[in-house]
């Protein structure tokens, strides 16, 4: 059974932590890795694997950037650039 989730910056080790807490009885089988802004979880036990992943929005907040801009907005945003307004 596979599982992916999107969670909150923040939320990483409470993931991680539900994950060992749901496969407990077989807790020396269960593969964490770990990146910036996702999470695999694999029981090789059961063959259960959960993904979680840090939404767009809480990484850009958790980055301090500016919201993110559709399409059309950037390309004026950048003509305006190049025109020097």
């Amino acid at each position: 059974m596979n599982n992916h989730h999107m969670i909150e910056e923040g939320q990483q080790e409470a993931a991680i932590e539900a994950f060992r807490v749901a496969h407990e009885g077989h807790a020396q089988e269960v593969e964490v890795q770990r990146g910036t802004w996702s999470i695999y979880c694999h029981c090789k036990h059961c063959g259960e694997i959960h993904t979680y992943e840090v939404d767009n929005e809480a990484r850009e907040r958790a980055l301090g950037l500016p919201p993110w801009q559709e399409e059309e907005d950037k390309e004026e945003a950048l003509f305006n650039l190049v025109r020097g307004r």
